[in-house]
């Protein structure tokens, strides 16, 4: 009789070890997640509705890739099958950027996120879209903006569009001082409806918030429109396979000679190096980096987003491995691991994100310290575009300019 039971037990135990645990067959199971997306009223009724975000799943940030079902008036939906743990930042488009989801207000608005925790059903309420801000309500800026309309660039032999931000305060107090953040393609920083494919930064709602949290010092940004000679005025070299560029310096004279004194002049500024810096993307990281490298008696805040490193047979790589940066240069560079692959025919790189990371490695050897005087980043599924800028913008902002 003993030896039955023991029998007995011996068997349920070795059905028990053949079974997989329950706990493991769910930890195993991806989630299913459901969004339901409410639109505003005066959605057209025949609208698409497209998600866009940082995983392959969300497109990568292509706005008109990923489509919702319409499921009955004014509600779409979508079902998702992800990862539990999966982290999610995106957003709502009617299928490109001009139609994406705006505030309350027709405000900028930061990604959406999510964490995947299980099978769930997220309700989403979208305020509005952004090519439905009519008129004057369509301008973008918020906070203490003036724009100086066709400032002359004598070496250049041209002129464009200056746009100034100034701190929350500025007005209040006239005897302090404010460091300056000089910034490329400045159309497309702070308003909607005239940056490229109707994608702003949001630099206006960052930086006051920011300030206001006490992240960063207060300070003047100054948004530097581009002219239809942008490839040319932003490198310093001419690339062979564009036929154009090499025009940086010119650029950087206007900047230095013409720009600068009369920001200086006209603003109250603390135009010292220490408290000036540089920040652009794509050929305006170039652009910035170059200034930081042959202008260091100007600039020692250097912001690099997306940098075109391959240009001119990686001409910036070459400078940047040449000399190391001033003593006191403070660098942000950053890249988004979906851009695109390059071709290069130095030192065996082919890939735009290898070249990001031997900038990384060239400032590192140099004597920079990560996280110190140096931060370098890649934003996971992140492609080369305004939306995935603006919403590192913030982080580089507070690194660059910290509150002391």
């Amino acid at each position: 009789m003993r030896r039955g039971i023991t029998l007995c037990a011996l068997l349920m135990l070795l059905l028990t070890l053949a079974l997989p645990a329950a706990d493991a067959v769910s930890a195993e199971r991806p989630a299913m997640l459901t969004f339901r997306v409410h639109v505003p009223d005066y959605t057209p009724p025949d609208a698409k509705l497209y998600i866009a975000g940082n995983l392959p799943a969300l497109g990568p940030w292509d706005p008109g890739k990923v489509e919702l079902g319409r499921i009955e008036d004014g509600v779409y939906a979508i079902t998702l099958v992800l990862p539990v743990d999966t982290e999610l930042r995106f957003k709502f488009t009617r299928g490109t950027w001009e139609s994406v989801e705006k505030g309350p207000r027709f405000e900028e608005i930061s990604d959406r996120t999510h964490v995947v925790v299980g099978d769930e059903t997220v309700t989403v309420e979208v305020a509005n879209w952004r090519d439905y801000a009519a008129g004057p309500d369509r301008a973008t800026i918020t906070g203490d903006v003036e724009v100086i309309s066709d400032f002359p660039a004598t070496r250049l032999g041209n002129t464009r569009d200056i746009i100034v931000l100034l701190p929350p305060g500025y007005r209040e107090d006239a005897e302090r001082r404010y460091p300056v953040l000089y910034m490329h393609d400045g159309q497309n920083l702070f308003d909607a409806s005239t940056s490229f494919i109707g994608v702003e930064w949001g630099v206006d709602e960052a930086v006051n918030r920011l300030i206001e949290e006490d992240q960063v010092e207060p300070l003047i940004v100054v948004g530097i429109y581009n002219t239809s000679n942008r490839a040319y005025e932003y490198t310093p070299a001419a690339d062979a396979g564009r036929g154009d560029g090499g025009g940086a310096e010119l650029y950087a004279d206007f900047i230095v000679n013409d720009l600068k004194p009369y920001i200086d002049d006209n603003y109250r500024t603390m135009p010292e190096r220490a408290h000036t810096g540089v920040m652009g993307s794509s050929l305006g990281g170039v652009c910035s980096l170059y200034l930081g490298w042959e202008h260091r008696d100007v600039f020692s805040r250097i912001g690099a987003m997306s940098t075109s490193y391959h240009w001119a047979n990686q001409d910036i790589v070459r400078r940047i491995k040449a000399r190391a940066p001033a003593s006191g240069t403070r660098i942000w560079i950053d890249m988004g691991t979906a851009e695109d692959s390059r071709d290069s025919n130095r030192d065996g790189v082919t890939d735009i994100i290898e070249l990001h990371r031997v900038v990384r490695d060239t400032l590192v050897g140099h004597g920079m310290k990560l996280g110190r005087n140096l931060r370098y980043v890649e934003d996971e599924g992140a492609v080369h575009n305004e939306h995935a800028w603006a919403s590192r913008f913030p982080r580089a902002l507070t690194f660059l300019f910290p509150k002391r």
